[in-house]
């Protein structure tokens, strides 16, 4: 699935005021929400997310699908 409308170079550029457009508008909306949500919201938002992206990198390597 591709969610980044960006090349290589814009990807390995280390430009800190470049933009990344999402494909995905539903996702791009999101993130534009999440932004206007205060400090502590965000953060917490953010534990969220990270405990699932950790959840899923646990389960893909017990079932040999991590790559290191």
């Amino acid at each position: 699935m591709k969610v980044f409308a960006v090349s290589a170079d814009n990807l390995l550029n280390d430009n800190e005021n470049s933009v990344v457009e999402l494909e995905n508008h539903e996702l791009n909306e999101q993130l534009m929400l999440i932004n206007q949500l205060d400090e502590d919201e965000k953060n917490a938002l953010i534990k969220i997310i990270n405990s699932m992206l950790t959840k899923k990198r646990m389960k893909d390597l017990l079932d040999g699908k991590a790559k290191f």
